[in-house]
């Protein structure tokens, strides 16, 4: 079956198709883990493209490449694509995990601070917090 590439719809994908669909991911990736990389309003384009290099390995060159010339280019190397799509799916897992920390901090608050807000307010204006909890049992 040498030769015979199947893609996701059963039929045959060339190969230049398969580089070019490698080629826009590996644009893609880089593009958002370089929009990553700023460090805000002073930071300099090449300098976030430093320190991505830095980071996963391929080279500036390469990186300005993918962000300026992919019209040119025919392929990504494999290492190229592989290095930046572990440091993709690295900078995802990181993302999700401080979600899932946020969402697990914010319920755990929930309780808490309601409960406080209303002690607070009641204070504020003056009343007792016991006579705010006798017309609720005096309702049932």
């Amino acid at each position: 079956m040498y030769g015979n590439n199947l893609g996701k719809s059963g039929k045959n994908v060339s190969e230049d198709e398969m580089s070019s669909v490698a080629l826009i991911e590996a644009k893609n990736w880089a593009d958002d883990l370089m929009s990553r990389e700023f460090k805000g309003r002073g930071d300099k384009e090449y300098l976030a493209r430093y320190r991505l290099s830095e980071r996963t390995g391929v080279s500036e060159s390469y990186l300005y490449r993918l962000q300026y010339k992919t019209r040119d280019m025919k392929d990504v190397a494999g290492s190229v694509y592989r290095a930046l799509k572990l440091a993709y799916d690295e900078a995802c897992r990181r993302n999700e995990e401080a979600a899932d920390r946020h969402r697990a901090e914010r319920l755990s608050m929930d309780g808490h601070h309601e409960a406080a807000d209303e002690k607070l307010g009641a204070a504020a204006v003056g009343v007792a917090s016991a006579s705010l909890e006798a017309p609720k049992e005096a309702e049932r």
